[in-house]
């Protein structure tokens, strides 16, 4: 938040306080982006099934469903060769699952699963298809259980950002002790946002009068003014914690100064 004092007179205080916007629209750009990437790539369920209902009818099937499209591969059981890690790649922080066919080998992604897990599965087909006797065999993983809330999380952290900036485009403070009010207007692109209150009623003008507002995240902390009023009904100076540490020290220290708060 950039501060500029834009009139000062022992009885008027006009103040102009404008956020970085670069940081804002970075941030919740990230975030918003972010979200949907990390729905649209790693949110999907994927399930692998062979059945062997009759002699005719013995099949395999890989389905793959993301919010955007699906994907079916089938294949007649005697094509399916076996399962195994492919061990001269990998994927994230395990080697890719791998079915082997008569036509070549197709991953089966598996996205929550370590290398441990997914050669327990590679087993487990291999196993099915040595066994004739055994009817069915299902693997299946569902990633939109995490995705989904993750990606949803960050989209609106993304969008909240976007909002305090179209909230509070401009925000204009003044200080009228002739009048005995203050006024803060907040302009923003959704439109403008008028506060009033009589300047006797902040807190008594007293040293608790002004005072900063912190919300701590995990890796920082942003900051508000908040201006106590006796009736207990405060007021923000921004519609949220839009105040670096240091801008918010230096707007407490301009209305301290002018309503001489001890």
């Amino acid at each position: 938040m950039r501060l500029k004092i834009l009139e000062q007179t022992p009885t008027l205080l006009k103040l102009r306080l404008k956020p970085v916007a670069i940081f804002y629209w970075l941030f919740g750009g990230l975030f918003v982006g972010g979200g949907v990437l990390l729905i649209a790539t790693l949110a999907k369920t994927t399930t692998f099934t062979c059945n062997r209902v009759e002699p005719t009818q013995e099949s395999c099937q890989l389905i793959t469903k993301r919010i955007f499209k699906s994907q079916v591969k089938t294949w007649n059981l005697k094509e399916v060769l076996g399962a195994k890690l492919d061990i001269s790649k990998t994927a994230g922080n395990s080697y890719p699952l791998v079915l082997m066919t008569r036509n070549g080998s197709i991953p089966i992604d598996l996205v929550n699963a370590d290398s441990t897990y997914k050669e327990s599965k590679a087993k487990q087909i291999n196993a099915f298809l040595k066994n004739s006797q055994e009817p069915k065999l299902t693997i299946h993983e569902d990633t939109r259980l995490w995705t989904y809330p993750l990606g949803l999380l960050l989209i609106a952290s993304g969008t909240v950002c976007i909002i305090y900036l179209l909230m509070n485009n401009i925000i204009i403070c003044i200080f009228d002790k002739t009048l005995d009010k203050a006024t803060i207007e907040r302009k923003g692109w959704l439109g403008q946002e008028v506060i009033e209150a009589k300047l006797s009623e902040i807190a008594g003008l007293n040293m608790d009068a002004v005072t900063i507002d912190t919300v701590t995240g995990t890796s920082s902390s942003s900051y508000n003014i908040v201006l106590n009023l006796v009736s207990d009904k405060n007021i923000y100076l921004a519609a949220g914690p839009m105040f670096t540490a240091k801008s918010a020290e230096q707007t407490i220290e301009a209305i301290a100064s002018f309503l001489k708060l001890d």
